[in-house]
């Protein structure tokens, strides 16, 4: 039996022993100047607490492989030194990573993941020595699958009280930040109407309520010279861009959601709006006719 135990021991070595061969390791260490005067956290002190971690796994860092980016934000991933460091994984330099802790990586959990699914692309395993993380273990893949759940929850719930706010502002007949309607000048937190182009848009709505179709009035717009809010050729489905947005009418919209009580000038009366609405729901959205 002990000869047993012993040959198991010799194989672990052995296959230790491959895998310091095979796998060369990288540090990477980071500090912003209001970090490390608040922390301590030293570039020297993350360096040798991540090189006394590596000697005790066992693995060797290639001085040539230890990268440092000294008083740089994490808010970005556009910096000198971790950018070398993917590209020293990509290709092939480095088959493992050694950081202090995750916002050294990343400035938040999405960020990290996708930090994470390009080394992993390019079979390079991630070390996180605060947080006793390694992406080459079960525990380590267990928790990244956490992770990302946290950052899939993360975002839904940002997108949710985004868009909840968005609609409460609607209700309340305030601007969500869209493209600043044609006929209006936006300055300063305000609305202010454009009177040569709220001219344009009050005979649209008047000669479509008139009976003259989508495609007529484009026609006649483009045969008078008259440039469309992108500056190009009028089409039908720009005129009826015009006519089914109730911004024209006072009204603020978001998801469906109408505010009336206006916190911007109208350009058409609400009952103007509402005939041509009422008209365009009785055509069709396709190729009208003349």
């Amino acid at each position: 039996m002990a000869r047993k135990i012993k040959g198991i021991h010799s194989k672990q070595a052995e296959q230790a022993a491959l895998g310091i061969e095979k796998a060369r390791t990288a540090l990477y260490v980071r500090v912003s100047t209001q970090l490390q005067a608040e922390e301590g956290y030293s570039l020297e002190a993350q360096q040798e607490r991540l090189q006394a971690y590596c000697t005790a796994q066992g693995w060797i860092v290639d001085p040539e492989h230890v990268f440092v980016d000294a008083g740089v934000s994490g808010k970005t991933t556009d910096r000198p030194q971790f950018q070398a460091m993917l590209q020293a994984a990509q290709a092939g330099k480095v088959q493992r990573i050694v950081a202090m802790k995750l916002d050294r990586i990343a400035r938040n959990v999405r960020e990290f993941l996708a930090t994470v699914d390009q080394l992993k692309a390019w079979h390079c395993d991630l070390v996180l020595v605060k947080e006793s993380f390694d992406t080459s273990t079960p525990h380590g893949r267990f928790a990244l699958t956490m992770f990302a759940a946290m950052a899939e929850l993360e975002a839904a719930t940002i997108t949710e009280r985004v868009m909840s706010g968005k609609q409460q502002k609607a209700t309340q007949g305030g601007f969500n930040g869209a493209r600043i309607p044609f006929g209006y000048s936006y300055q300063s937190g305000e609305f202010a109407i454009n009177e040569d182009q709220s001219k344009l848009v009050r005979s649209i709505f008047e000669r479509f309520i008139s009976c003259e179709p989508l495609l007529g009035i484009a026609t006649a717009l483009n045969d008078a010279g008259i440039a469309s809010p992108t500056g190009k050729q009028w089409s039908h489905q720009g005129v009826r861009h015009i006519l089914s947005n109730s911004f024209y009418a006072g009204l603020a919209e978001w998801d469906g959601t109408k505010g009336h009580t206006a916190t911007h000038p109208a350009i058409v009366d609400i009952a103007t709006y509402e005939a041509a609405a009422a008209k365009l729901a009785t055509i069709g959205k396709g190729r009208p006719k003349a």
